[in-house]
């Protein structure tokens, strides 16, 4: 909600403030889901290693705060990479599975195999500052996005909605897919499989009532489902 609700997720960790992709919290709880995503279609030598102890890194500095959280990393790399350095891809996929192992890492780890054809974006190393851009154009297939909704910080920077309305179009297709070296582990499907049942766990049972009953867990008694039914059988007494 504009006005309301911040367009930048930062959240402090143990050492620092730490941008994060998706969140999801309330004043009651704090912090529940905590996902950092990055991307890397080119340099992938030079770059791989980087991308992974950034986000290592990121974990424990958010996870020494927020231990209860669902932790998750979701990585983007472009399919080309089989092509050029088939090696540093398995070495990649390998440490992204490792992520998840780890106690103080990662609860869910997740890797997109990105095809599309053409060049690589501009800014397309990997670094987290062009990231926001380079979700926007991997999603772009999915997301129908909202220029009205453009926050200060686009407007500080005199970007036209109608130049980026261009720009959104002549960005290529992106597709997600299935590669035989990805295992199943670091699909999306566990991915959200794993940070559901996190939350669940770690929270109680008279809460995400509606999500617990999607998954077929037991759920506990809503409390005003129970005054709305108490209130009801002491009107009937009365009557």
């Amino acid at each position: 909600m504009k006005g309301v609700v911040a367009t930048d997720a930062k959240v402090l960790g143990r050492h620092y403030i730490k941008q994060v992709d998706v969140v999801m919290s309330a004043w009651e709880t704090g912090p529940e889901v905590l996902i950092s995503t990055k991307r890397m279609d080119s340099s992938f030598g030079k770059n791989a290693a980087n991308r992974i102890e950034e986000a290592y890194g990121d974990a424990k500095n958010l996870r020494s705060r927020h231990p209860l959280a669902a932790h998750g990393f979701v990585y983007g790399l472009r399919s080309t990479i089989f092509e050029s350095e088939p090696d540093k891809a398995r070495w990649l996929i390998d440490l992204l599975g490792k992520l998840a192992q780890e106690g103080d890492a990662y609860d869910a780890v997740c890797l997109l195999m990105l095809h599309y054809d053409g060049a690589a974006p501009e800014g397309s190393e990997g670094g987290h500052e062009d990231e926001e851009d380079a979700v926007a154009a991997e999603l772009s297939t999915e997301i129908e996005m909202d220029v009205d909704d453009l926050d200060e910080e686009a407007a500080d920077e005199d970007v036209v909605p109608d130049d980026i309305d261009d720009v959104i179009r002549g960005l290529p297709l992106v597709s997600v897919i299935d590669h035989p070296d990805v295992p199943a582990s670091l699909g999306a499907a566990a991915f959200l499989k794993r940070t559901v049942e996190h939350v669940l766990r770690a929270t109680p049972i008279t809460m995400h009532r509606r999500a617990r009953e999607l998954h077929g867990w037991p759920v506990g008694d809503d409390p005003a489902e129970k005054k709305k039914r108490a209130s009801s059988k002491s009107s009937g007494s009365k009557s």
